[in-house]
């Protein structure tokens, strides 16, 4: 048990083999030694034994409640952040917590950089996105209960509802989701986020804008937008629908 309370001491309520082994060389034994250890702490039922390569604490010792998947979704990526419909879920823009959680992880050395995009611990679903590092950005440090968690924020998320609504629940959750946001949005932020996005967003970006009659010196600069061609609306949708002019997008909805 020193082990466990040991890793208790330094907050790790999931962590990984490695950080189990870095331990305890603190303490002195080698890593083949603490393999050892770790599966006989497990084999006894005094860790949670999660899947792939992750361990719990026991849930008697757990502080601030039982483990929740986001703290499950951060170990298996290391550096990535809570996003998508995950995302929508946790600022309050659904009501829909479904049992898929979603990741966005930047392919930089630190995260994890495997090809796998899912997996699955204790019955829940992790998709992982992983995107070019400059496209990681919008993410802010939360708490959920105790355990500190990266998620994309409400700006953030919202633009990734437009470029990838199928992560999100379909257009029309995005959209709902832009309702349920009027009080948090900051325009600023917003043009800031979509000057990194593609034009086709900051399109639709605009034309969610004029639906719901917000930001009306916002949706001027992303009128400004050079573009040639219409764009579907809905990427995921069909193209054919109304041509809006102002924002050159097909209303494929």
């Amino acid at each position: 048990m020193n082990l466990i309370r040991a890793l208790a001491r330094k907050g790790l309520r999931v962590f990984s083999l490695e950080d189990a082994f870095e331990t305890l060389k603190e303490q002195g034994l080698s890593e083949s030694y603490a393999k050892k250890v770790l599966i006989l702490i497990a084999r006894k039922g005094d860790l949670q034994v999660l899947g792939n390569g992750l361990y719990g604490l026991p849930t008697d010792i757990l502080s601030g409640g039982p483990l929740h998947p986001f703290e499950i979704a951060m170990k298996i990526v290391k550096k990535g952040a809570i996003s998508h419909r995950s995302a929508m879920f946790f600022h309050d823009m659904t009501d829909q917590m479904l049992r898929t959680v979603y990741v966005t992880v930047p392919r930089v050395e630190e995260a994890n950089l495997s090809t796998k995009s899912t997996y699955t611990i204790q019955k829940t679903l992790f998709q992982v996105k992983r995107v070019n590092s400059e496209k990681f950005f919008g993410v802010k440090r939360f708490f959920v209960g105790d355990a500190p968690v990266w998620i994309t924020d409400v700006e953030k998320t919202l633009l990734d509802g437009l470029s990838d609504p199928s992560l999100c629940g379909g257009f029309r959750e995005v959209l709902h989701a832009f309702s349920k946001s009027v009080d948090a949005m900051n325009p600023q932020t917003l043009h800031s986020y979509a000057q990194k996005s593609p034009i086709v967003v900051s399109k639709r970006l605009g034309w969610v804008l004029e639906k719901l009659t917000l930001f009306s010196d916002l949706q001027q600069k992303l009128e400004e937008s050079p573009i040639k061609t219409l764009q579907k609306l809905n990427p995921t949708g069909p193209r054919k629908g109304h041509a809006n002019r102002r924002w050159m997008v097909m209303e494929n909805i």
